[in-house]
């Protein structure tokens, strides 16, 4: 396979070839070769990709260089919150030329702050919908002409996406767009067909759900699934699992289930102060703790390598929900397990995610 240092389509200088090395990234895989050659182009692109799939440096690399080829040129990236922000920019820090500056307008930043780093001179921003809706509004997004969209469906889910149809109906000047997301829901479609019916799709071998996760599915029974799931942590071993729950209120109720257990674990949550995040997921990643609780809203972006097990508390809302949480594992060449449990009522729920996503549970406990 081509290597990034003789990518026919990248101009990848030394500076950003070290920082993939020390990513342990040496070559592009075949979402990011199918992707660069059309977003160098100017063209709209949607790359529809599983989670973990290398979808950030399918855009980022092609967005970087033409940055640095073209003056005056800006760009922004949108992605649904605060953590897939930061990872974002981290990244683009991390691979981008010297020269460019990124910066991040996130929910969780100073305002006053942002003011001050994200000015004219910065090319490009990456932010949160109510962010970057606010410096549109105060028209402080001059000479912008590329638009990321990192995860559709959850922004578009979002109240504070609104700012998207009044800037994409603008005539002049008018923007290349680029979405990258794992799940194309109807909302998308619909955005996409009225907005850029003509956007190049990538889809390269495209599955929702890569092969290196296993699904499973654990009946809960009279017990709960409060035992169910400290139970099956206990069985089998679980030392580096996500388990997801639907809200904070159930994610406190379950944290305190397991450590009655005896079963160590952190949780995260929106409620608590970004200090008190940041230890909690550099506990989880450092292998402190063998468990991280969070919800849907906190888990995106989170990018933790190695992680063996997804465990679902209580099902997603939706298959597509259900695909972002079972690819926090199965990442990278390795390979992980999803598992959900249920009772009773939660059963038939399961099955429909099943149909609507090919998959078979396999049964455990």
């Amino acid at each position: 396979m081509t290597d990034f240092s003789s990518s026919p389509e990248l101009q990848l200088d030394d500076h950003q070839l070290a920082g993939l090395a020390a990513q342990g990234v040496e070559q592009p895989n075949e979402v990011q070769l199918a992707a660069f050659g059309p977003v160098l182009a100017g063209e709209d692109v949607v790359v529809h990709a599983g989670t973990g799939t290398g979808k950030t440096l399918a855009y980022l690399l092609p967005v970087l260089q033409l940055l640095r080829l073209t003056p005056g040129l800006r760009a922004v990236v949108v992605a649904p919150g605060t953590e897939l922000v930061m990872q974002i920019v981290r990244a683009a820090r991390a691979v981008g030329p010297a020269d460019i500056a990124v910066e991040a307008a996130a929910s969780t930043t100073s305002r006053k702050r942002q003011k001050k780093r994200v000015v004219g001179s910065t090319r490009l921003i990456v932010g949160t919908p109510d962010r970057i809706g606010s410096l549109l509004d105060r028209r402080k997004l001059k000479g912008v002409r590329l638009l990321v969209l990192d995860e559709l469906d959850p922004l578009l889910a979002a109240q504070a996406s609104s700012f998207l149809e009044r800037w994409l109906v603008r005539s002049e000047p008018r923007l290349q767009v680029v979405v990258a997301t794992a799940t194309l829901g109807p909302r998308s479609e619909a955005f996409l067909a009225r907005f850029r019916p003509q956007a190049t799709r990538l889809s390269p071998r495209a599955k929702p759900l890569t092969d290196a996760i296993s699904h499973r599915m654990v009946r809960a029974g009279r017990l709960g699934k409060d035992v169910a799931l400290a139970r099956f942590v206990q069985q089998n071993r679980c030392r580096r699992a996500i388990v997801f729950v639907s809200d904070t209120r159930l994610q406190s109720h379950v944290a305190r289930s397991l450590d009655e257990q005896g079963i160590a674990a952190v949780s995260v949550a929106r409620e608590g102060s970004k200090q008190a995040r940041r230890r909690g997921l550099q506990a989880f990643r450092d292998g402190e703790v063998p468990l991280l609780l969070t919800t849907d809203a906190i888990a995106r972006g989170l990018d933790v390598p190695d992680v063996d097990w997804v465990l679902h508390y209580d099902l997603p809302q939706s298959p597509e929900a259900y695909v972002h949480r079972a690819g926090r594992t199965g990442r990278a060449g390795n390979t992980g397990s999803s598992v959900v449990f249920v009772d009773d009522r939660g059963h038939a729920d399961a099955l429909r995610i099943a149909r609507a996503l090919g998959l078979e549970w396999e049964q455990g406990d």
